[in-house]
């Protein structure tokens, strides 16, 4: 079955406003999902945590499948946790065989990185843009 390696470098919320969301000493982690399977960062300490983190996930049809992601955010002071912003899904059929592509993951007050990479599906090549529109200049 095809594999997918997902790369969770990093995340700055710095723009956050934590006053708002009640976040005093912030602690913030990512969950990344696919089917059934779900691979959840450590926590991170502060509004700009790195993580480095890894997973890979089996891909059944590259065409359709997708991969969630949800950002969360606790504070470490009053217990309160939450998910910041909403769940996100990213499609895999225009990832190309071997190479990383970078995918954010928006939140309020910024937002996470991270990099997907087909191990074994995908494009060889991008696809190359056709410039035809230009032809009436």
């Amino acid at each position: 079955m095809p594999q997918l390696r997902v790369y969770i470098t990093a995340c700055n919320i710095k723009k956050l406003d934590t006053k708002f969301y009640n976040i005093e000493r912030p602690r913030c982690w990512v969950t990344v999902s696919h089917g059934d399977k779900k691979y959840t960062t450590k926590v991170g300490i502060g509004l700009d945590p790195e993580w480095e983190e890894e997973t890979f996930f089996e891909i059944a049809d590259p065409e359709t499948d997708k991969i969630g992601a949800e950002f969360f955010i606790k504070c470490e002071k009053n217990g309160n946790e939450q998910m910041l912003g909403d769940a996100q899904s990213y499609a895999l059929n225009k990832l190309l065989k071997g190479k990383q592509t970078y995918k954010g993951l928006v939140v309020p007050g910024g937002k996470a990185d991270m990099m997907f990479t087909a191990i074994d599906f995908g494009d060889e090549e991008a696809a190359e843009e056709d410039d035809a529109f230009m032809d009436f200049l």
